[in-house]
């Protein structure tokens, strides 16, 4: 397995830099996928729902404006009217009254929408790399969905909500780090360490992440120990190092490069700690989590506070890309096919 350390100082910006290498420096690097002569399905769609908003008709019938709504995206409107928003029925059309309301009362973060990730260029700039991601991902499983792209207010209710057969990505997630409005939002829901990460550049990089994840929790098992948890994040993480090529490995894993390299620097010590069967192999939800979830550090065992957090996630990665090292004959879809930690724990050895 390649050790050598990421350079220490990758551009930090739109979301991705360089050319891809999960370990910068190595030199049996996986060919790029190609995308040149790759489309996207001629069904496929992209809609910013800011500019449905906008074009809302200026009518008194209800009736006019839930139809119009609905003929926007049928799939999508109800979702967001029932489930995102929880503003009524989506097929009745008294919840329009309740739209109207909300539009009102949500008119400071419709402006702040506008003015950061909403705005064109920047909708332009992640519509991009979120739509050659996706060609990526197509070119890995052709025979998997390539979802609508829904660009939404949402409240502050979701960042990335997944559909059957769309994505939702909530605009007002990603209005960036300092943004004043933040003063306003609760902080045991909006913690320090959350802020800092609701930038604009994360919108394509947070999406993709979250479509191939979804693709993949159908072989989760139903009661996950924190090895198939690792496993499952190490291939979402692969894959989508492979679909985002000019992502460096912190922007990734949203984290900072110092963040980055504090992981690298104490991996073989971070795998000591996940690494005894009591933690790798427990099914119990508040052990296995704590390893992947948000926070402002990963506290598990002796882990300190300046580690940081979902050091889970990261080693599965690291280990997935071992075991592709160790069984070269392995694709990027045969990965995605991967059930058993016990091959790719095997590989590991930081």
């Amino acid at each position: 397995m390649c050790t050598s350390r990421p350079i220490r100082k990758l551009f930090y910006a739109p979301m991705w830099v360089l050319t891809f290498s999960l370990f910068v420096g190595c030199d049996d690097k996986p060919l790029p996928i190609a995308i040149d002569q790759v489309n996207l399905p001629d069904d496929h769609r992209e809609v910013n729902w800011m500019d449905v908003l906008d074009r809302l008709p200026q009518s008194k019938s209800r009736k006019i404006s839930r139809a119009y709504l609905h003929d926007m995206h049928p799939e999508f409107w109800q979702v967001w009217c029932e489930d995102i928003l929880q503003l009524g029925a989506a097929e009745d059309t008294m919840t329009i009254d309740v739209l109207d309301q909300f539009l009102a009362q949500m008119a400071p973060m419709l402006a702040a929408i506008d003015s950061t990730s909403g705005s064109e260029d920047v909708i332009d700039r992640e519509s991009r790399k979120l739509k050659n991601g996706l060609k990526r991902f197509k070119v890995i499983e052709p025979d998997l969905a390539i979802p609508d792209v829904i660009w939404m207010p949402s409240g502050f209710n979701f960042a990335i909500y997944p559909g059957p057969s769309w994505i939702g990505v909530g605009l007002d997630w990603f209005l960036g780090s300092d943004h004043p409005l933040h003063r306003e939002l609760p902080p045991a829901k909006f913690p320090n360490y959350r802020l800092a990460r609701m930038r604009p550049d994360r919108m394509a990089c947070d999406a993709l992440l979250g479509w191939i994840a979804v693709n993949q929790q159908e072989l989760v098992p139903t009661s996950p120990r924190t090895a198939d948890m690792w496993l499952f994040w190490g291939k979402v993480m692969h894959t989508a190092s492979r679909c985002l090529p000019d992502v460096s490995p912190a922007q990734l894993m949203n984290w900072t490069e110092e963040e980055w390299e504090w992981a690298v620097a104490h991996e073989r010590a971070t795998w000591a700690e996940i690494q005894p069967q009591e933690r790798m192999f427990s099914n119990a939800p508040r052990d296995v989590m704590r390893w992947f979830q948000e926070g402002p550090f990963t506290r598990v065992g002796r882990l300190p506070q300046e580690s940081p957090d979902r050091l889970g996630i990261f080693l599965g990665w690291r280990a997935v890309e071992a075991a592709l090292q160790a069984y070269p004959e392995s694709t990027d879809s045969d990965v995605l096919g991967w059930v058993d930690p016990q091959p790719v724990l095997r590989a590991y050895r930081p």
